[in-house]
């Protein structure tokens, strides 16, 4: 695989610079072979290491003219793609550099950060944008789009595949799920019935829920029982269990979870549109209403 660092010098956004790499491999194979990818940009070698509490590393230097990416031997294969990936982003995006030194380490936390904050610091914001290169980069918008559009059902039986065809995490296939589908969507990590984290599209409403609490109890999620590797029908639950923002609480979200190892669970929330089509006919109805008061 041959790519030009000279033609992707000028492009500093993550979603430009993958753009700018699909440009000049437009027969990339999916999965997308991530190492082939990170070595064919000067990135001289892939090291396993044993770091406590670190999920990756980058280290080169102040030109970046070469570098090695470093990810940790204890997470999966597919992980560690999304690893490789997200330092590569360090590597290529002009205005990544360390906080000191010539290194980048990045924990579990960083290769969550997705930036729903509104207040970033420099160093979140680089986090935030290594992650979306990665996820741009290991799972093509339009290839992506193009396999959610073909599904009639746009449910976890289709995150899962997605996750499968294009060789990611689950966490990370979840993330462009909510991303490119149509229906609005959130998707939800909770380990032994408590809340871990969210990450839903931009129309999907806000979910309340800090990291422990515990999932709320008239959910399917938390209601759902049974063993590792079984997946829920998708069932419609009312909103109230989930947020607490107009329309969306008065009415039904459909819920579908999965059961996964130790005690890990992943759900799929989606907006049910016909109710909410419904709200919005109302509260619309309500606004042109206008009160006619008899003269004295």
């Amino acid at each position: 695989m041959e790519i030009s660092r000279m033609d992707l010098a000028d492009l500093g956004s993550p979603e430009t610079l993958v753009q700018g790499i699909l440009k000049q491999v437009p027969d990339m194979p999916i999965p997308v072979p991530i190492e082939a990818i990170a070595r064919a940009v000067d990135i001289t070698e892939i090291a396993a290491i044993g770091a406590s509490g670190f999920e990756g590393g980058l280290i080169t230097d102040r030109e970046k003219s070469e570098g090695v990416i470093l990810v940790n031997r204890e997470s999966s294969r597919r992980r560690q793609r999304f690893t490789i990936g997200h330092e590569l982003a360090h590597f290529l995006i002009p205005s990544h550099l360390p906080q000191e030194g010539t290194k980048f380490m990045c924990t579990v936390s960083d290769m969550q950060e997705s930036g729903t904050s509104k207040a970033m610091d420099r160093a979140t914001r680089m986090e935030v944008e290594a992650n979306r290169f990665s996820g741009n980069m290991l799972m093509p918008a339009t290839l992506f789009r193009h396999d959610l559009a073909r599904s009639t059902a746009p449910d976890l039986e289709l995150l899962l595949g997605l996750a499968e065809k294009y060789d990611t995490s689950k966490e990370a296939a979840a993330r462009r799920f909510c991303e490119l589908i149509d229906t609005p969507s959130a998707t939800v990590f909770s380990k032994d019935g408590k809340f871990v984290y969210a990450v839903w599209g931009q129309s999907f409403p806000f979910i309340p829920l800090r990291r422990d609490e515990p999932i709320p109890n008239g959910s399917l999620t938390a209601r759902f029982s049974g063993s590792e590797g079984d997946l829920s029908n998708m069932d419609a639950v009312d909103g109230h269990w989930w947020v607490d923002v107009k329309p969306y609480c008065d009415r039904q979200l459909l819920e579908q979870t999965f059961l996964q190892i130790n005690g890990y669970r992943l759900t799929l929330l989606q907006l049910d549109e016909e109710e909410i089509e419904e709200a919005n006919e109302e509260d619309d109805l309500a606004e042109s209403y206008t009160p006619r008061f008899r003269r004295r």
